[in-house]
């Protein structure tokens, strides 16, 4: 596969605001293969923006502070599309993109108060059942990762040895027919048993950092094994083998601070740099940058989404700190 070689292409959107860190803004795609932005702004609202002509189609009101959370989920059982949004009133706002963008629900989750969820995912199986999943970025003693019945809106458990402790990301991750969820905090990840809601592994970084972001892709040298990257803020990427949870290699890029990154394929990595204002391509099979692409405005890079997409080909859109979304062309 040839190197990703994006350049500029054009700014999607002003987001009018820039609260959260990883999840302040997504995609999706709809029935007709149509794609959408989804992007908060500063009056609480939720926009909802066809990308192809900027065209805004939907208005979501409802939040009441500021949105710190947008994450898009798509249910492979039900075809529907789903949206989490949240802000800093420990409160949970479900949206069904695929019913006219009907809200189905708001659930004010149990942690302390004005505390901000910085991180939501929702779980479906045909026969595990369907959760929701929150964690704090507090480190308060009620703030533990937590977990709702989907349909119920029910409060099931709080994840062992979360409470006092801050999570930045959460990940789904499954092997031999079960199912994992991984949260990365400040100088580990932990690793859950998503059934039985115990703590499974905890990895521990060399340098004890935060870690900000991950994201899985399969060993580029050994078939069918998985890996998770993970980004940390003094620039490094650590490269972890699920199963045995050792730490097979990191990559460092100068004196960086790496916020978000994607998978490209299972061969690049993409992350987003604060320092240098930048996006950086890393060849797995090298284990080095092979091309930065400089923000245009030199504003900090916070999060990357990968597209696939007839019009727009294999793109990717970034936010950066002066709130803007723009989209890089392959």
């Amino acid at each position: 596969m040839e190197s990703p070689n994006f350049r500029f292409n054009s700014i999607i959107q002003e987001m009018n605001c820039c609260f959260g860190i990883n999840d302040i803004f997504d995609i999706y795609y709809d029935q007709n293969n149509e794609l959408y932005l989804i992007s908060p702004s500063d009056n609480f609202t939720i926009k909802i923006i066809r990308i192809k002509d900027k065209q805004l189609i939907k208005t979501l009101e409802g939040h009441t502070g500021k949105i710190t959370l947008i994450r898009h989920f798509y249910n492979n059982i039900t075809k529907k599309n789903y949206l989490i949004s949240s802000g800093k009133k420990s409160e949970v706002k479900i949206w069904d993109l695929s019913d006219n963008y009907n809200l189905l629900f708001t659930l004010k989750i149990n942690y302390s108060e004005n505390t901000c969820i910085y991180s939501c995912i929702l779980f479906f199986s045909e026969n595990k059942g369907n959760y929701l999943i929150t964690s704090s970025n507090e480190n308060n003693n009620e703030d533990y990762t937590k977990i709702y019945d989907f349909n119920n809106q029910q409060f099931i458990a709080n994840f062992e040895y979360t409470n006092q402790i801050e999570i930045f990301y959460l990940l789904l991750w499954e092997n031999s027919s079960k199912n994992y969820l991984i949260e990365s905090s400040l100088g580990r990840i932990l690793i859950h048993n998503l059934e039985t809601k115990e703590l499974f592994h905890i990895l521990t970084p060399n340098n004890k950092s935060i870690q900000n972001s991950m994201c899985l892709i399969k060993n580029p040298e050994i078939n069918n094994v998985d890996l998770l990257c993970a980004t940390t803020i003094h620039g490094n990427l650590d490269f972890w083998e699920l199963g045995t949870f050792t730490l097979k290699f990191s990559i460092k890029y100068k004196s960086s601070y790496f916020y978000d990154v994607i998978n490209w394929y299972d061969k690049f990595i993409i992350v987003a740099e604060k320092f240098n204002s930048s996006i950086i391509i890393i060849d797995l099979f090298q284990r080095k940058v092979i091309n930065v692409l400089k923000n245009k405005n030199n504003s900090c890079v916070i999060t990357l989404k990968k597209i696939i997409h007839p019009l727009f080909g294999q793109s990717i859109l970034s936010s950066d700190l002066d709130k803007n979304i723009i989209l890089w062309t392959h």
